[in-house]
C-alpha cells in the first residue's frame, strides 16, 4: 500500500473506528472478576473494668517559702551598744524574750531619777495646797460667824449710844473691830479663789512630771532589746562599743513558729476545685463580707501539702490561710497563701530540710471526697477512650475529663461501672472492629493503690 495514502486526510477516522473495535474485542473475551470474601480485621488488647472511686480532687501549684513575720530591730533610743549576744549572727536561732543586746542606761536612770523627784515634789506641793484650802474654809467660817457677831455688838452699841448709856469710844471700837473681821472674810475669800487655780496648775505639773518618768522609765526599758517572738536571724548590722542613733536599724529576724506560701494555681483548675463550694454559698457570702479566716476554708474542707520541688519526698502538712486579693495579669494565676506552722520541729536529718526563706516548693491543695470514675491519663488517645462494647467490638468515645491528678485522668460522667476501657497501644483503632480482650489486673491494682495513697492526709 502506498505510504502516502496514510498521510492523506481521510485515513485518521478509519484508524479511530480501528482502535475502538480492538478495545470492545479485549473486553469481551478477558475472563470474569472472582470477588473473594473479606476477612474480618480482629486485634488483641488489655483492658480495665471501669470502676468508681472516693477521691479528693486535688490542683497543684507553686510558690516560694517566705516568713509568716519579718522584724527588722531598730534602735529606740541613742547611745552606746555595751552587750551584744555572742551568738547574734546571721542565722542563729533563738527563743522568745532572749536578752540580744544592750544600750548604755546611765543617762536614762539619772533622767529617770529627776523625773521622779520632780514628781514627788509636785505631789508634796499638792498635799500642802490641799491642806491650806482646807483650813482656809474653816478659817473662812469662823471669820463670818465672828463678823456676824461683831456687826451685832456694833448694833447693839450704837442703840446705847443713843441712849448715851455708852461712850462715843466704845462704839467706835466695835466698829472697828467689824470692819476688821469683814476684810478678814475677804481675804480669806479671795485666798479661797486662787488656792484651787494654784492646786490646778500642780496637778497639771505632776501629770507632767509623771508622764516624763514614764516615758524615761520606757526609754529605760528600750536601752534592753529583746526578741518578740522564736527568731531566726537574718542579718546582723551593729558591732560591740558601737554608738546607734534613734531609729539605727540593728538586725532583721524572722519568725520560726510558721512560715507562709503564696502559691499560685491556673484560675481554670481552682474553678474546677471550687464547683463543690455551691452547697457552702451561704458561709462563703457571709466570709466575703466580714472577711475571709482560715477556719473558713477548713469548714469548706480545704487541707494543703507542701513538699520541695527538688526533694519530693519531704512534705508539710499545711493550712489555707487567705486569698490573694487579685489575679495575675500575665499568668493568669490566683494565689493563695498556705501556712505551716513550726516546720522545724519537723526536721528529719539527711530526708526532711528545714523550710527556709526563698525555698521553690509544690504544694496541692485538696478538697471534698467526691465519687470519679479513674482512667489512666495514657489510655486518653487525642481526647477518645477506646471502649470495647459488650459484642467485643470497639467504640471511640469522645470524653473530656473532670480533672488531670497525676497520673489519672478523673471523669465524674460519660461512663458507666463494669465498661472495658482500653490500655494498651491499639493500632489501627478502627470502630467495630473485634477485640480479643486480655484484662489489665496490674493496671486496676495500680489505680486502687494510687486511690489508697490520695486518701492520706
Amino acid at each position: 500500500m502506498d505510504s502516502a495514502w496514510f498521510t492523506q486526510r481521510k485515513a485518521l477516522p478509519l484508524m479511530v473506528i480501528a482502535c475502538i473495535l480492538l478495545a470492545v474485542v479485549i473486553v469481551k473475551t478477558r475472563p470474569s472478576m472472582q470477588h473473594e470474601a473479606r476477612e474480618e480485621f480482629i486485634s488483641t488488647a488489655k483492658v480495665i473494668n471501669v470502676n468508681q472511686y472516693s477521691v479528693k480532687p486535688a490542683i497543684k501549684g507553686f510558690g516560694v517559702v517566705k516568713p509568716d513575720i519579718l522584724f527588722e530591730a531598730k534602735s529606740e533610743v541613742p547611745g552606746k551598744i555595751i552587750f551584744l549576744h555572742p551568738q547574734l549572727k546571721d542565722g542563729a536561732v533563738f527563743p522568745k524574750d532572749t536578752v540580744v543586746i544592750r544600750i548604755e542606761e546611765e543617762d536614762y536612770q539619772s533622767s529617770l531619777k529627776q523625773a521622779q523627784a520632780s514628781s514627788s515634789y509636785n505631789l508634796a506641793k499638792l498635799k500642802e495646797i490641799k491642806v491650806n484650802i482646807q483650813n482656809t474654809r474653816v478659817e473662812l467660817k469662823l471669820a463670818k460667824a465672828k463678823l456676824k457677831l461683831a456687826k451685832k455688838e456694833y448694833s447693839r452699841m450704837k442703840a446705847l449710844l443713843k441712849k448715851n448709856l455708852v461712850s462715843q469710844s466704845n462704839a467706835d471700837a466695835k466698829q472697828s473691830d467689824a470692819l476688821r473681821l469683814e476684810q478678814e472674810v475677804l481675804s480669806l475669800t479671795s485666798r479661797l479663789k486662787t488656792l484651787p487655780q494654784q492646786q490646778r496648775s500642780l496637778e497639771a505639773n505632776l501629770a507632767s512630771t509623771k508622764a516624763a518618768s514614764s516615758s524615761q522609765r520606757r526609754n529605760l526599758e528600750r536601752t534592753t532589746v529583746t526578741l518578740p517572738f522564736n527568731a531566726r536571724i537574718s542579718k546582723l548590722y551593729v558591732e560591740n562599743n558601737q554608738y546607734v542613733t534613734q531609729g539605727s536599724l540593728l538586725f532583721s529576724a524572722q519568725t520560726t513558729d510558721k512560715v507562709l506560701i503564696n502559691a499560685q494555681f491556673p484560675l481554670l483548675q481552682f474553678r474546677t476545685l471550687a464547683k463543690d463550694f455551691q452547697v457552702e454559698q451561704d458561709l462563703i457570702r457571709r466570709a466575703f463580707q466580714s472577711g475571709f479566716s482560715s477556719e473558713l476554708f477548713t469548714d469548706l474542707g480545704l487541707s494543703a501539702k507542701v513538699r520541695l520541688s527538688e526533694n519530693l519526698n519531704a512534705n508539710w502538712q499545711a493550712k489555707v490561710e487567705r486569698i490573694s486579693s487579685s489575679i495575675d495579669p500575665k499568668t493568669r494565676t490566683l494565689g493563695l497563701f498556705v501556712s505551716v506552722d513550726k516546720p522545724n520541729a519537723q526536721i528529719i536529718p539527711g530526708s526532711k530540710p528545714p523550710l527556709l526563706e526563698g525555698m521553690y516548693t509544690e504544694i496541692t491543695i485538696k478538697g471534698n471526697a467526691k465519687q470519679f470514675f479513674i482512667i489512666p491519663r495514657d489510655a486518653i488517645h487525642e481526647g477518645e477512650l477506646f471502649i470495647v462494647n459488650k459484642d467485643n467490638k470497639l467504640e471511640r468515645r469522645l470524653l473530656k475529663p473532670s480533672l488531670l491528678q497525676g497520673k489519672m485522668a478523673l471523669f465524674e460522667e460519660g461512663l458507666s461501672v463494669g465498661e472495658n476501657i482500653v490500655v494498651s497501644d491499639l493500632f489501627p483503632a478502627i470502630p467495630g472492629m473485634s477485640i480479643i480482650l486480655t484484662e489489665d489486673k496490674r493496671t486496676e491494682q495500680a489505680i486502687i493503690d494510687w486511690v489508697k495513697q490520695e486518701a492520706k492526709p
